[in-house]
């Protein structure tokens, strides 16, 4: 795979989940002076007897108690130590790759202190394919401190890891042997720059935002599957193109690129049920919300969230560990999900009621013999309503600890853990959208085009139409597979309509 040179600069979602699947990694000159130049001036501030946060002191409820020069390596390690504190099952290694890389990129901005030395070790690791073995739970999301202490134990050549094909995690010590690389020695300020930091929860709301951009035309070409079967009408896409916001716009035009005139005959006065009539809505809040997270994750895959900063040759104290602001965001994501999946149930219902779609009862090949998606709806219910219950908003609900001293959390990794979920109940629910889609257009002979066209022949040729003959748990699997391959074909170029910024030429010409 092609090196990905981390600047600490920027880091685009591309280059994140390409390291996040392996890619290996190059420091980019420039950062690598910026953090000789942090260093150097960290060592400066220790020599004038400047107090450092986490450095000169302990941490949290024991700020005010002073280290030793001489005591200042084993404290390292205590510390460390007295953070190894997640349990659960572990996180998946794409995301913990994605968490060193994030914390790697941010270390190169030179305002941690961090020696070089912590840069080339975590790189070592990452191009070693070797990876911590972190646990889900142990974080509040203000500095992933009782999570990224299992990036530090393997650093140092404690704990566990994955080696580079997975399996069992195995002693650090013994991976970092068979890679030919050593424990870490730890520099002043090197412990305490693994564990200040909110890489891991940074790193899972990444991941899930360039999946779910990378799925919005796919969600779209269903979408106008099941409008064909059901015979919706294609005038409210022009409406939003005109007048809609520059989000809901981008959804109309990309949905009338999709169709052409005769591709289906509307079968209803005047207009149709909401879910189906305010697509650009749906999808355009969804769209507004992957852009908001976006640009914050811009901001944070690229500045220092430590506590202290290094700035101007001075130690600072900093708040920047409360990533509250990407915390909001993502929930407004997981809200703007929320609705897309009712919609997309709403859709899947309204298919599959005769008052409303003019087919079969329950879309039945055979009336009075049949179930077809009768017992499926409730599949339906179920995944939208576990979807919809991830919608509490976590950052609220911080309890103090430290002894009163830090009564603010984000609950970052709680909100890339409600995303992740979400998305992969999403999944199978648009796997019977487009089910319910593909059996309607049987129904009704719309004859959906272009891309539509291309992913209905696709379900064809793997997916049984649901006529009680077979599991409707086995249909749906091999829909997901058939849905998980058309979307891939949008990675490499995804549509102008979805890529982050649009192309200043489609923004000039949104309501043209």
């Amino acid at each position: 795979m092609t090196p990905i040179t981390l600047t600490g600069t920027t880091l685009p979602l591309t280059g994140l989940t390409a390291i996040a699947d392996g890619a290996p990694v190059m420091l980019g000159r420039a950062g690598i002076a910026r953090m000789r130049a942090g260093e150097h001036a960290l060592s400066e501030a220790l020599g004038r007897g400047d107090g450092i946060y986490g450095t000169t002191s302990m941490v949290g409820a024991f700020k005010d108690s002073g280290v030793a020069d001489d005591d200042r390596p084993k404290y390292a390690l205590r510390l460390l130590r007295s953070h190894l504190l997640g349990t659960g099952a572990w996180l998946p290694r794409r995301l913990v790759r994605a968490a060193m890389a994030t914390r790697l990129n941010t270390l190169l901005t030179g305002h941690t202190g961090a020696g070089i030395h912590l840069a080339e070790s975590l790189a070592a690791l990452l191009n070693a394919g070797i990876t911590p073995a972190v646990p889900e739970y142990g974080s509040i999301g203000c500095a992933d401190v009782g999570l990224m202490s299992h990036i530090g134990a393997s650093l140092l050549g404690e704990g566990v890891a994955f080696g580079p094909d997975g399996g069992t995690p195995l002693p650090a010590a013994t991976l970092l042997a068979r890679s030919g690389l050593r424990p870490m020695v730890p520099g002043p300020k090197d412990v305490m720059s693994v564990l200040s930091s909110n890489a891991l929860g940074v790193a899972g709301v990444a991941l899930v935002t360039a999946d779910l951009r990378a799925r919005l035309p796919l969600l779209l070409h269903v979408f106008v599957l099941g409008a064909a079967g059901f015979g919706a009408f294609g005038i409210p896409w022009e409406t939003a193109r005109q007048t809609g916001m520059e989000a809901e716009s981008r959804v109309a035009r990309f949905l009338q690129g999709l169709t052409r005139p005769g591709d289906w005959t509307p079968r209803r006065n005047l207009q149709d049920p909401l879910s189906f009539r305010c697509m650009p809505q749906i999808a355009g809040a969804l769209v507004v919300a992957l852009d908001r997270v976006e640009a914050t994750l811009a901001h944070s895959l690229a500045h220092a969230d430590d506590n202290p900063v290094l700035l101007d040759g001075r130690a600072m104290t900093s708040g920047a560990s409360l990533p509250l602001a990407l915390a909001v965001d993502a929930q407004a994501l997981v809200i703007a999900l929320c609705h897309y999946a009712r919609s997309a149930l709403g859709r899947i219902l309204a298919l599959c009621r005769e008052d409303l779609s003019g087919l079969p009862r329950n879309l039945t090949l055979d009336p009075g013999r049949q179930v077809a998606f009768g017992a499926a709806t409730k599949l339906a219910a179920d995944l939208t309503t576990a979807i919809l219950r991830e919608s509490t908003p976590a950052s609220l609900y911080q309890i103090p600890v430290a002894n009163g001293f830090e009564d603010e959390a984000s609950y970052l990794p709680s909100v890339a853990r409600a995303l992740g979920l979400q998305t992969t109940l999403l999944s199978p629910l648009i796997a019977l959208e487009a089910m319910a889609g593909r059996q309607a257009i049987h129904l009704s002979g719309a004859r959906p085009t272009d891309g539509p066209g291309a992913l209905l022949t696709e379900l064809q040729c793997d997916v049984p139409l649901l006529d009680d003959s077979g599991a409707v748990s086995d249909a749906v699997h091999r829909t997901e597979a058939v849905l998980d391959r058309f979307a891939a074909r949008f990675t490499a170029a995804p549509p102008a309509e979805f890529r982050f910024p649009p192309p200043p030429s489609f923004q000039e010409s949104a309501h043209a």
